[in-house]
């Protein structure tokens, strides 16, 4: 592929879709450059008949912020939290969104908003992954492992410039490796996931068992705290609203307040010193560095990725998950390894949903040709 072919790739612009829990995001790309942006909350109501038409109205408004319309696009990509059948465009299940069982999504924007350029979608790990391979901590990598810890725990495979799909699309769900034969019930049905101890929000879950208990007075009072300071820096001197979100002191409503714990908050705790929380932690830490390892000694990648909201914890969940790593790895695959961090940060949805369009388009064989030497760490796949 001649440069001028690979320039005009990358110059294309694409439609990235990021469709999350909490909220649709959808951007006009160049490459990993966004020329615009908007966001949307997702609502309660996430049955497709809701969602879909969102979508489009979404995509309607980056366009014209971008001023550009669908017939001046290479295509859309679209990133979803589920299993998917990306060559038939069918998204199979949804967990956290209602209603999204076998959803043909490229027929119904094409037959029913009538839209004519390409649709590629994919889970969002999957998307992730190939932006970090193309525009960020995977550039010049052949074979890469990458790993999302947020919410939940997900992961995706890029061997070659080629995305490991498996035989039926639903290949490298990481989060459902079994760590624990005895653990806990996962929501996928299985029984001592990784994603049941290291996730976002098995983070959560942990410490308010351990405040239901007893054991997290600490944790709850730290919480409380972090509360009452938010809500005063966000009120100036007014007096403390007496909020369930915010500071409950009317005996019997614990139960309220638990909800109110998230991963975030536990981290804070654990930074802070409250030993429940660092317990928590270093218990997620341990079980993703037995994720890692089984990672390392499957793949014998040349990379791992960690990327999601839960990884930027840093030093404090990474350095326990490394140690597992040098203590229980084999040593040959354990030393051909680079562990990293993401690169592409919170626009990782979007960039890896437009990367799905390049990826489709043609800009796959570019990214074969870094097997040969001469295209080793590519200056034109830098983000500008």
């Amino acid at each position: 592929m001649s440069e001028e072919m690979r320039s005009d790739l990358l110059s294309l612009p694409v439609i990235g879709v990021d469709l999350g829990g909490t909220q649709i995001r959808v951007a006009v790309l160049q490459g990993a450059r966004l020329l615009s942006r908007v966001g949307l909350l997702t609502g309660r109501d996430s049955i497709p008949e809701s969602i879909i038409p969102r979508i489009y109205h979404a995509m309607q408004k980056a366009l014209e912020e971008a001023n550009s319309s669908f017939d001046q696009i290479a295509g859309i990509g679209i990133g979803v939290p589920g299993l998917v059948n990306s060559p038939a465009g069918i998204v199979f299940v949804m967990p956290n969104l209602q209603g999204w069982i076998n959803i043909p999504l490229r027929n119904i924007l094409e037959n029913d908003f009538h839209i004519k350029t390409p649709i590629i979608i994919d889970n969002d790990a999957n998307a992730a992954a190939l932006g970090e391979y193309l525009f960020g901590a995977g550039r010049g990598c052949n074979f890469m492992v990458y790993l999302t810890i947020s919410t939940g725990l997900g992961g995706a495979v890029i061997m070659n410039g080629q995305i490991m799909r498996g035989s039926s699309g639903t290949a490298m769900e990481i989060g459902h490796m079994t760590i624990h034969e005895f653990g806990e019930p996962c929501n996928c049905g299985n029984i001592g996931c990784l994603e049941s101890v290291a996730s976002g929000i098995a983070i959560a879950r942990h410490a308010q068992r351990a405040i239901a208990s007893g054991k997290g007075v600490e944790l709850l009072n730290f919480a409380r705290s972090l509360w009452t300071r938010n809500t005063l820096e966000s009120n100036g001197s007014a007096s403390l609203i007496q909020d369930p979100t915010v500071y409950i002191q009317e005996e019997g409503n614990e139960a309220n307040e638990l909800q109110h714990i998230d991963a975030h908050t536990v981290a804070l705790a654990a930074e802070a010193g409250v030993p429940e929380a660092r317990a928590i932690i270093e218990r997620a830490a341990e079980a993703l560095g037995i994720g890692l390892v089984n990672v390392i000694h499957i793949f014998n990648p040349e990379r791992i990725i960690l990327g999601g909201g839960v990884s930027q914890i840093g030093p404090m969940l990474m350095d326990p998950a490394r140690r597992i790593v040098q203590e229980r790895a084999i040593k040959v695959p354990r030393e051909a390894v680079r562990i990293v961090e993401a690169q592409l940060d919170a626009n990782v949805g979007l960039i890896g949903a437009g990367a799905l369009v390049l990826y489709e388009v043609g800009i796959e064989n570019m990214v074969l040709a870094r097997t040969q030497e001469k295209y080793k760490n590519p200056s034109y796949l830098v983000a500008r």
